[in-house]
């Protein structure tokens, strides 16, 4: 009489196989075979299903070619759907012994995982984390379950006993039945060898026939016919082992007896056994002679345990309903950081606290998913009864297949295409449901969800409400997550460095580059802490075998090369398989839906695509015909989390990668060269004048017209773009940014400008010249300057007001160089000219008079000096008034002259003066108000006031990095006198540091042989000299003499005083400190 067909219900125990041969050697071992059950939709696996011993037993093994922790999980999460009863799996086949003096394994004996010290029997190996240099693995794999711990004591007293597990009748039983695997499984009748650990396996040899014997590690003999069994820790990992040295290293690490592929994958996901037979000894003398063999003494012990095992019943409760488990993924064993959010999230769903629905918002590639899918096998574990249902939201179709299959998981009988969803709405919204969660993955498209008169049936309206139901939404979306949640919304940002970095750890298959964790940071920090970007370049790395440098090498090329980069698409077994990976592609279908619900928040990322995607002024953007649709179209944009910035802020911020991934979307529609040149013409309409009244308003747009500028699908046009161009030019010289200016300036020089007035190539090589005045490149600007005053000479004459202009520039370049003698000279034939042709009290007769006193204060003629700037104050106070900026700029000319000649309270007290006077007319922040702070805290230096001067530095500091930037001239020369300020308090280690940022900083800006570097870099030699490091503060003091020497000549002042300083040194005296202002 047949036995009654069985059910998924029936079957209580898993035996997974990795590969075709492990699970023939199972298959073989049933009692009995049953006939294939129908497979549930979604379950790929291929099933062997028949009985021992009583037990219903499910054979299943993974893919062909597809082995390895991740393919197990997969594998045995889709069993678990199908077969509910399942209580505990064995996972048998072939592994790599570890010999060892306390373990003497064979080829052919059996390993049998079992908790030992604080391993619960199975460790992964290869999976951890690398602190202070040294590898330390993290988690913990869970250990078999009680019944069969028991089942294996029972085995073990038997042994003890005398009564040994009979492998060799149970496998003798198999064969003397089954020719076939009699050929294949029998015991080979080549002999067992272990070599040295040392010694590795001749290239290109099958077989050890041609091994070096003498490297054989000497065994006892062992009676053939019988395997034995060993019971310890099994080493699980995604890699063959088949290296000695790296088997005996680990073995000495952690002690286990064996290494294998899968168990890591599956022993958190369901209680498992491990039953490995050793087919080699993980090391470089693998083949293949012995797998059969192996696999069957393995399964031979499997049979052997399973006869004594008790037999239980297969759960069967029709009441309440069995949970049902709907996930499309397997667990991530990389998922880690935000276990505090899943917490979270399952506190509230077993709670039943608080509203039943929640949003998780966040910018595409955040991690959205992952946290979704943690959460629901964290709830698993915890509360095996609730079902937990997912609805991949990435189009109607997918939705539609989900609540299709939701309905058959429930049940539900005569279910059709057009009523699935109210179906599974009410019958989830009902008691007899039990507990729930619904994971609503990817809600993205506010289209499907809201009604509309397109679609009067949104899907908001087929969501089932139940107190002991609860909705997770994950979105890109912000408004549409407040629409299907309300307040409930959870934003999702991107990771911090630490937690961005253990993800890319985690992620690569080898971690060994020196400086790896810094690499690592700066990496991670490049890809915005975006953890889709992390795992792309993770998989890149992984599949190129290229370090951590090379690839942070790569995300500083240029944007096409980056673009490429970011286009690599990569097998992830964590996301959907017909959705693009890379994350260039990640945002597309965003752009789209942009594009389609709000053609003015399109025109703005488009906008703000072609410029820099920080600080971005509001005023910039396309204009809208209302204030109100512009607040709609940017509150799209940051609830996609394109943007940041408040309503109420000026500026606006573009992620980073989505400003990269926007240019490439504005590109494949042939639209980038468009936007770009259509930005430019926007701010040159805009752009203010380079007034300093201006200078908050185009210090804004500036970065925005340099990326322009740099941008290669910018077209420039010089005769329609000339002013505006200048004007650019201009404000970046008033900004410090003489480089960047001198570019811009070169261009329009080498314009043929035959439509502007004449003489305007004079006035863009005066700016020329100054620009490269400002570098230090003194004798370049000397010649462009000398060449306008020729021109101007021959075509204004030499007594015109613009030549006699041309003339104190030259002559300003002469003092610059330390040619003292040459610009008094020059000096005196402009003073004398100008107060005869334009008079004494014109205010360019009074600019060559400053000058002139300048030059004679440069040669220690204070008295002189002093006289003649007595002279401008008092003719500018006349004729300008007391409180002129152009009074107070000749008022600081004389306190200096004052401070040179030691009356240090005179000088004092007229800084003091026109600092007060400054703030009030100038303002706090004007330039030129900075100029005399910085002036007024180095007197005080002088007069040993150093907590004040201090202070005084540290504020001015502070409004300079504002009000002209970080790396402004001005701003450095403060810095450097700050750090003075500090060695001269003895706080010798943040003098050192203060200054090597400063140095850095003028070789950058200004150019490593500019004066202000090179006479930064004489005061850190001092310091150094200071901390005793006398041998190379002298070398860099003597460098630094010497390039003074070539660069500006032995009669600049800079020069002086370092020649000064190094002379001191040598004559054991110790120099005065050099300051900066």
């Amino acid at each position: 009489m047949a036995s009654m067909r069985k059910t998924h219900d029936d079957y209580t125990i898993a035996w997974v196989c990795a590969l075709p041969l492990e699970a023939a050697t199972a298959t073989v071992m049933l009692d009995q075979r049953h006939p294939p059950l129908q497979q549930p939709p979604g379950d790929d696996n291929a099933y062997e299903l028949g009985e021992i011993s009583g037990h219903n037993i499910v054979v299943v093994h993974l893919p062909a070619g597809v082995y390895g922790t991740t393919s197990a999980a997969t594998v045995v999460a889709q069993m678990q759907t199908s077969f509910p009863s399942i209580r505990f799996a064995v996972l048998v086949g072939i592994g790599g012994g570890v010999p060892s003096a306390s373990h003497d394994i064979r080829l052919g004996d059996v390993v049998v995982s079992q908790p030992a010290g604080l391993s619960g029997g199975v460790v992964q190996y290869d999976y951890g984390k690398t602190i202070n240099g040294g590898f330390q693995r993290t988690g913990m794999l869970s250990p078999p379950p009680q019944i069969l711990l028991t089942a294996m004591a029972r085995l073990q007293a038997g042994e003890i006993e005398g009564h040994n597990p009979n492998l060799v009748e149970v496998v003798s039983n198999l064969l003397a039945t089954n020719h076939e695997m009699k050929a294949r499984c029998s015991r080979p009748t080549e002999s067992d060898q272990l070599f040295q650990a040392t010694y590795t396996h001749r290239d290109g040899e099958e077989t050890c026939i041609s091994c070096d014997p003498s490297q054989l590690c000497p065994r006892n003999p062992r009676q053939p016919s019988q395997p034995r069994i060993h019971y310890g820790v099994i080493a699980s990992g995604n890699r063959v082992m088949k290296d000695g040295r790296i088997r005996d290293r680990l073995a000495k690490d952690i002690g286990m007896l064996c290494f294998e592929m899968e168990a890591a994958g599956i022993m958190n996901q369901i209680p498992c056994l491990v039953i490995r037979g050793i087919c080699d000894y993980s090391d470089s003398h693998k083949n293949k002679h012995w797998q059969g063999y192996a696999a069957l003494t393995a399964a031979a012990y499997c049979k052997v345990l399973l006869s004594i095992v008790p037999i239980s019943q297969p759960r069967r409760n029709p009441e309440p309903p069995r949970a049902s488990w709907m996930v499309p993924f397997a667990r991530n064993p990389r998922f880690l950081e935000r276990e505090n959010l899943v917490l979270e999230l399952k506190q509230a769903i077993v709670e039943q606290r608080g509203t039943r629905k929640t949003a998780i918002a966040g910018l595409g590639g955040t991690g959205k998913t992952q946290i979704a899918l943690e959460l629901a096998y964290a709830l698993r574990t915890s509360n095996p009864e609730i079902s937990i249902f997912w609805i991949p939201a990435i189009n109607t179709e997918s939705i539609d297949q989900a609540y299709i299959e939701i309905s058959e998981h429930l049940g539900l009988q005569g279910v059709s295409q057009t009523d699935v969803k109210p179906r599974v709405k009410t019958y989830l919204s009902s008691q007899n449901a039990g507990p729930w969660l619904l994971i609503i993955d990817n809600a993205d498209d506010m289209e499907i969800w809201k009604s509309s008169s397109s679609s009067p049936s949104g899907l908001k309206s087929f969501l089932p409400f139940n107190d002991c139901g609860f909705i997770l939404f994950t979105t890109r979306n912000r408004q549409l997550a407040t629409l299907l949640v309300g307040p409930e919304v959870i934003s999702l940002g991107e990771m911090d460095d630490k937690t961005a970095s253990n993800l890319l750890f985690g992620s690569l298959t080898h971690n060994d580059a020196d400086h790896r964790d810094r690499i690592a940071t700066e990496l991670v920090r490049q890809l915005s802490g975006l953890p889709l970007a992390i795992v792309q370049a993770a998989s890149y790395i992984n599949e190129t075998g290229i370090s951590l440098e090379s690839y942070l090498s790569l995300l500083h090329e240029q944007e096409d090369v980056l673009l490429e980069l970011l286009s690599q698409d990569f097998e992830d077994d964590w996301r959907y398989h017909r959705v693009h990976n890379p994350v260039a592609a990640t945002w597309l279908i965003s752009f789209h839906q942009i594009q389609r619900s709000n053609s003015l928040a399109a025109d703005y990322l488009s906008a703000m695509a072609c410029i820099h995607p920080q600080n971005i002024p509001r005023s910039l953007l396309p204009p809208a015909t209302s204030i109100i649709l512009q607040q709609k179209a940017l509150g799209l944009l940051k609830a996609y989390s394109f943007i940041t910035g408040e309503d109420h802020d000026r500026f606006i911020h573009l992620h980073r990668l989505v400003h990269l991934a926007s240019r490439n979307w504005l590109k494949a529609q042939e639209q980038l060269m468009k936007w770009v040149n259509h930005m430019f013409k926007r701010l040159s309409e805009i752009f203010p004048s380079s007034a300093h009244k201006n200078r908050a308003l185009w210090r804004g747009y500036l970065p925005h017209v340099q990326f322009i500028l740099q941008s290669q699908e910018f077209v420039i046009d010089i005769r329609n773009q000339s002013d505006f161009l200048q004007n650019i030019a201009e404000c970046l010289c008033r900004d410090g940014k003489y480089h960047d200016a001198e570019i811009i300036f070169q261009k329009l020089l080498k314009a043929k400008n035959t439509w502007r007035p004449p003489g305007h190539e004079d006035v863009l090589r005066l700016w020329m010249a100054s620009t490269l005045r400002s570098q230090g490149r003194f004798a370049e600007a000397e010649q462009m300057f000398m060449q306008v005053v020729e021109t101007r000479k021959t075509m204004l004459g030499p007594e015109h007001p613009e030549t006699l202009t041309s003339m104190t520039h030259l002559a300003s370049t002469f003092r610059n160089q330390g040619r003292l003698t040459e610009a008094e000279q020059l000096f005196m034939q402009i003073v004398k000219t100008s107060k005869i042709v334009l008079g004494l009290e014109h205010p360019d007769t009074l600019t060559g008079m400053t000058h002139l006193a300048l030059t004679f204060q440069s040669q220690g003629r204070f008295a002189e000096a002093e006289q003649m700037f007595m002279q401008v104050v008092e003719t500018r106070k006349t004729m300008l008034g007391p409180e002129h900026p152009d009074t107070l700029t000749s008022m600081v000319h004389l306190a200096s002259t004052f401070r040179n000649q030691g009356r240090l309270t005179e000088a004092e007290q007229l800084f003091m003066q026109i600092v007060k006077t400054s703030k009030v007319v100038l303002g706090p922040e004007h330039p030129d108000t900075l100029i005399s702070m910085a002036y007024l805290a180095s007197t005080i230096f002088d007069l040993r006031q150093l907590t004040e001067a201090e202070q005084l530095f540290v504020q001015v500091i502070e409004i300079s990095k504002t009000v002209l930037g970080p790396n402004h001239p001005n701003t450095l020369i403060s810095m450097a006198n700050l750090a003075s300020t500090f060695r001269y308090q003895g706080w010798l280690i943040e003098a050192e540091q203060l200054f090597i940022q400063a140095v850095e900083t003028f070789k950058t800006v200004l150019g490593p042989d500019h004066p202000e570097t090179l006479n930064c870099i004489c005061s850190l030699s001092l310091t150094l000299k200071d901390l005793d490091r006398g041998s190379e503060a002298l070398s860099m003091l003597e460098t630094c003499v010497r390039l003074q020497n070539q660069r500006l000549g032995s009669s600049h002042p800079y020069t002086i005083r370092s020649t000064a300083a190094l002379e001191a040194w040598q004559g054991k005296q110790i120099p005065e400190d050099l300051s900066h202002t």
